[in-house]
């Protein structure tokens, strides 16, 4: 077969992802697709290489969010095809959806927070930084962290601890806050106001910033290795 009909990883990938979530937002089984060679050359193939122009364009998109969103969004729509995801109806379920997620209850978050705080002690090893000065760390025009939100790598309540997170954000230009964190910025006091009564996520970030700054301090001062507990 030609070479231009097969898939590339990253559409086996895609479909193998919308395979998952498609099944089990509908809790039906499924198992992971191994060979291709029934999808190569078809329409479907057509419709993956869109999305994967997609992915390939804007890497910091989630493509579990990606995929669950149209069903999150409109419960009474059964199934929702590659044709569908090949579309920006997609893109804009996707947007949707982040959005409402954003403002989800903060304790629901407390996994992705973890994650996000183990990402960043790591982050400031790397860069040899001590935590405090990882909301300073900048990346051409922008705080680092601010990339690092859109990229999906770390959670937005993660950084609620560090001091002047928005008054440092709005000192940046309106097009480059816009482009980073355009929807932290415009609920900024809704989301502050619900982190700090939540129940758990504040007490644990607070916490968790005390251990990770000693944590960072001492592999900077000795021998630097990742986080990974």
């Amino acid at each position: 077969m030609e070479k231009q009909n097969l898939l590339t990883d990253l559409e086996k990938h895609l479909y193998n992802k919308h395979l998952a979530v498609s099944r089990s937002e509908r809790n039906k089984p499924f198992k992971l697709k191994n060979s291709f060679t029934d999808v190569e050359g078809t329409d479907k193939h057509k419709f993956l290489k869109r999305i994967s122009i997609l992915f390939c364009k804007h890497p910091e998109i989630n493509p579990d969010i990606f995929f669950k969103a149209p069903y999150k969004l409109y419960p009474d729509v059964a199934y929702f095809g590659l044709d569908y995801f090949s579309t920006m109806r997609a893109v804009r379920a996707y947007t949707t959806y982040k959005k409402t997620l954003l403002l989800q209850d903060p304790d629901s978050q407390l996994e992705e927070v973890k994650d996000s705080l183990k990402f960043i002690a790591n982050f400031c090893i790397e860069k040899g930084i001590y935590f405090h000065q990882y909301p300073l760390h900048q990346t051409a025009e922008a705080y680092t962290w601010m990339q690092h939100y859109k990229q999906n790598k770390i959670n937005i309540y993660s950084v609620m601890e560090f001091p002047n997170i928005f008054s440092m954000t709005k000192s940046l230009a309106e097009d480059v806050q816009k482009f980073y964190v355009g929807e932290f910025l415009e609920r900024f006091q809704k989301l502050y106001l619900s982190y700090n009564n939540s129940n758990n996520l504040k007490a644990y970030v607070q916490k968790a910033h005390g251990i990770l700054s000693e944590f960072v301090q001492k592999q900077l001062t000795s021998s630097t290795k990742p986080l990974s507990y």
